[in-house]
């Protein structure tokens, strides 16, 4: 079946909800509080690797050096114990008695979790094993005076702002142990104990985030927060956006002009923009993110670029920090027409021959708006207004491009079945998908050449991401071809250096084992860095963010299309850690749940980037 000629995907019911979002009212913007929950990972012991090349895209930072307003029995910790609403004065006297057993299974943080020091307040949430009703948390830092003790009914307990605030200032770098207990109210058994550790890094993480959110009802909407942020809100929406106008596949005026769908995304190096996937024939547009301009054209984004961007078949589009700062306003995205440029009244061949495409966006070039002077008017522009790089050395398709920080180089994954902009695949059939990078060479390109590591035979490797410093990738492994690739349940996160080497899982696949779920089996996947690396103590400090369907309170299945996967678990957000240290990765740290996300939506596709985002105000 050739998926392009029926309107639907291959991406199932989540891009079902670009189609069912084409009403002129999106969800209201304003910030939010949430509560979801979810799950973590299982600490793994430290991961040696060989040597990481230093990368030019961005030096690491250097902070300071840190001063600690207090190094020794420090007070951020109370003296006397928190009692929650409910519980019973003599709570204290209910643990008296030395643990017997194994206690309350620990989701958040997970054991190994390594917070950045402007994170989220950490919320402890823990699953009672035996019905047991009444809980003590006791959090030990050893340069706190007191233990902080919480006694609760609950199953979860969020640290107040306060005692985070100074517990991060004094006690960076250290490790928090945590000991949850489990008792019941009135009941005369002894508790049972669970013990777990996190840390709070010497550095914080960069950036915001915007990631793709879909409720129930199918409605599809991009979701932003800046790191700390207790709420979220919502950074555009296809109603945002006004008239293009977008074309159909033949290049007519398609749905009236309007947006219909805010996909697949990420941030102009500015950070004041979104570019992004529309609906079927997955045209890309440009949108501003900004406080009273949402939705609003960037003033560099030329009519002759818009019509470019109309152009069928486009996958996710990638930047450059370094060509936009040089006044180079370029995108570059997969280009689903294997041979020609423009439309086409042809059916489409689903070739699997996607190529690698750049557009400049200030382009002075003027075309017809549509129909076929629009496509005739487009092959002398190929090489000025946009072109192709050249993959000597690859024959099959481009897809999932991502430009490095430097401007120097793309990497992609490279498919023998492509549709619609991502590796393709069908049932019962193999797809050999790898890494591979190409020069970026003034868009020329030049030899393609597999990254070690990350090109095996018979695995699937794909949706790279580089690092802000262009030394590490980021990417899905699967451990099989047959299939489609786009969001599978055996998808894991791997990060490989930048220039080869070997491949390191991360232990963030992992939820935790007293949780009964496993890896592979939960759906990891669209890793993405922070845009900045911190260097302290000859450590570099690596934040990336990624989409797991593992197991969150509230959670529930979407409704299964012709071409959905074949789990259609709701996922949201996690980050992990990753540590390097004389010039090879020295460990990687768990996932830890983002409980200021929605429980009510899937959440997908995130970007983490300088995002000019509005403030969040949680009410």
């Amino acid at each position: 079946m050739n998926l392009r000629t029926t309107g639907s995907s291959l991406f199932g019911v989540w891009l079902a909800a670009c189609s069912a979002n084409q009403s002129t009212s999106g969800p209201e913007r304003a910030a939010s509080a949430t509560g979801g929950a979810g799950a973590g990972g299982a600490a793994g012991a430290p991961i040696i690797q060989p040597p990481i090349a230093a990368g030019s895209g961005g030096a690491a930072i250097e902070p300071p050096p840190a001063e600690r307003p207090c190094a020794s029995a420090c007070a951020d910790f109370p003296a006397l114990p928190i009692l929650e609403s409910g519980v019973p004065a003599n709570a204290p006297s209910l643990f008296a008695a030395p643990a017997a057993g194994s206690g309350p299974c620990v989701l958040e943080p997970p054991d190994g979790a390594l917070l950045p020091k402007n994170w989220l307040r950490p919320r402890f949430r823990f699953q009672a094993q035996s019905g047991e009703d009444l809980f003590e948390i006791r959090l030990h830092a050893a340069r706190e005076a007191h233990d902080l003790v919480v006694y609760t009914t609950s199953t979860s307990w969020t640290m107040p702002k306060e005692i985070w605030s100074g517990l991060t200032a004094n006690a960076f770098g250290d490790d928090v142990e945590v000991t949850v207990r489990s008792s019941m109210i009135g009941g005369s058994a002894p508790p049972r104990e669970s013990k777990s550790t996190f840390t709070i890094a010497p550095v914080e993480a960069g950036g915001s985030l915007v990631f793709w959110a879909i409720n129930a009802q199918t409605e599809s909407f991009l979701v932003g927060f800046h790191v700390g942020d207790e709420g979220t809100l919502t950074a555009l929406t296809a109603a945002d956006v006004p008239e293009v106008p977008v074309l159909d596949e033949r290049g007519e005026i398609r749905n009236g002009g309007r947006v219909q769908c805010v996909g697949c995304h990420t941030s102009t190096p500015d950070g004041k923009a979104v570019a992004f996937t529309d609906n079927w024939p997955w045209t890309t547009a440009l949108a501003s993110i900004e406080e009273n301009t949402a939705g609003q054209r960037p003033a560099y984004l030329t009519e002759g670029a818009i019509r470019l961007l109309q152009q069928p078949w486009l996958g996710a589009p990638t930047f450059s920090k370094a060509s936009w700062e040089s006044g180079k306003r370029l995108l570059v995205t997969s280009y689903g027409n294997p041979s020609g440029v423009g439309w086409s009244d042809q059916v489409y061949n689903d070739s699997g021959l996607d190529r690698l495409a750049w557009f400049d966006l200030s382009t002075t070039a003027t075309l017809p708006p549509s129909g076929p002077a629009l496509t005739q008017s487009l092959a002398a522009l190929e090489g000025s207004a946009f072109g192709f790089l050249a993959r000597d050395g690859d024959t099959r398709g481009a897809v999932n491009p991502v430009f490095s920080h430097d401007g120097s180089r793309v990497v992609y994954a490279s498919a023998e079945r492509t549709s619609d902009g991502h590796v393709g695949g069908e049932p019962g059939a193999d797809t050999e998908v790898d890494l591979y990078a190409v020069p970026f060479n003034g868009g020329l390109g030049g030899p393609a050449t597999p990254i070690s590591g990350a090109a095996e035979p018979g695995v699937g490797e794909y949706y790279p991401d580089l690092s802000a410093d262009d030394a590490l990738i980021a990417f899905n492994r699967s451990a099989t071809t047959e299939g489609k690739f786009y969001y599978r349940p055996d998808g894991e996160i791997y990060v490989v250096p930048a220039t080869g080497g070997t491949a390191v899982r991360l232990s963030a696949n992992d939820p935790p084992a007293c949780s009964g779920e496993v890896s592979p089996g939960v759906i990891n996947s669209w890793a993405k860095w922070s845009p900045s690396v911190q260097q302290i103590d000859g450590k570099k400090y690596y934040f990336l963010i990624f989409s797991s369907a593992r197991a969150y309170p509230n959670q529930f299945v979407l409704p299964a299309g012709p071409y959905s996967p074949p789990d259609t678990r709701a996922s949201q957000l996690y980050m992990a850690a990753v540590v390097v240290e004389g010039g090879a990765v020295v460990s990687t740290h768990p996932a830890v749940y983002l409980w200021n996300q929605d429980e009510a939506t899937t959440n997908l596709t995130p970007a983490w980037d300088d995002f000019q985002l509005p403030p969040v105000v949680v009410k």
